[in-house]
């Protein structure tokens, strides 16, 4: 009867602390569903972060690293363009025969993008990306 009554005593327990933890997880799910925690969502929350909203796409662009700065994407930095570094023997002849991935760069100055740039996107650099399509 004892061993009994303590078995209760340590599922009521654990159905506490069951339901402790269920509403925590629901808590924070629903402050995170709030507006001002989620303000890339919407046009005034995103220019009031920096960012640039896209209206077509309902989406904002958010750029937060600047000039010199490591980045695989020019979507990471202010400018817009990840620029490559200088490509290694190796590198600049398997671009002969398609792109080369695993490439990191760095984020070009805002104020110098004119023309065609070459660029590091999503990692990768072509010879398109490099400006060399014509060559």
């Amino acid at each position: 009867m004892e061993q009994q009554h303590e078995f209760k005593g340590i599922l009521l327990s654990l159905g506490i602390v069951g339901i402790i933890i269920l509403l925590g997880i629901t808590a924070g799910f629903l402050y995170s569903l709030l507006p001002e925690h989620r303000p890339q969502e919407s046009q005034r929350g995103c220019e009031s972060l920096g960012g640039e909203w896209l209206e077509e796409e309902g989406t904002c662009l958010i750029s937060n690293k600047g000039a010199g700065e490591s980045c695989t994407d020019g979507g990471q930095c202010r400018s817009g363009i990840c620029f490559p570094p200088t490509l290694t023997e190796e590198q600049a002849v398997a671009l002969a025969d398609g792109p080369v991935q695993n490439v990191v760069g760095t984020c070009y100055p805002e104020d110098q993008a004119t023309g065609c740039v070459a660029q590091v996107r999503m990692g990768t650099v072509t010879k398109e990306s490099l400006c060399l399509e014509n060559e």
